[in-house]
């Protein structure tokens, strides 16, 4: 199992991280790593794209979570688009999502990139 992570810049200091693959057990590290070395080059304006991912587990979504505390601390954010139903679903199952008036912290989500650029 394998997962690809691609960095591209965007405008408005902000960079597109497109994840293709699987995060589970095997492929954790590496994501982790990956994205963790992102975010202390200093990138805390972050547009990820999921609509490649296939398959995250509870590690995984712990990680997302756990990155978007630490880009929200720097006065950054995580938008994601493109999430696939089942990984949508997850998300607003384990309340990832920022929801008005029901959940106040979390990812905003969006279906393009055009929409997720413009949120910033």
């Amino acid at each position: 199992m394998e997962i690809k992570i691609d960095v591209r810049p965007r405008p408005g200091n902000t960079i597109l991280v497109n994840i293709r693959g699987k995060i589970g057990s095997e492929t954790i590290d590496d994501f982790k790593k990956e994205l963790e070395k992102i975010i202390d080059e200093g990138h805390i304006n972050i547009i990820m794209s999921l609509k490649e991912v296939t398959y995250i587990n509870s590690m995984g979504l712990g990680v997302l979570a756990s990155l978007l505390r630490k880009v929200k601390k720097d006065s950054g954010d995580i938008k994601i688009y493109g999430a696939p139903a089942g990984i949508l679903d997850l998300l607003k199952l384990t309340r990832l999502i920022k929801q008005a008036g029901v959940i106040s912290y979390g990812f905003e989500v969006y279906e393009n990139e055009e929409d997720a650029l413009k949120a910033f």
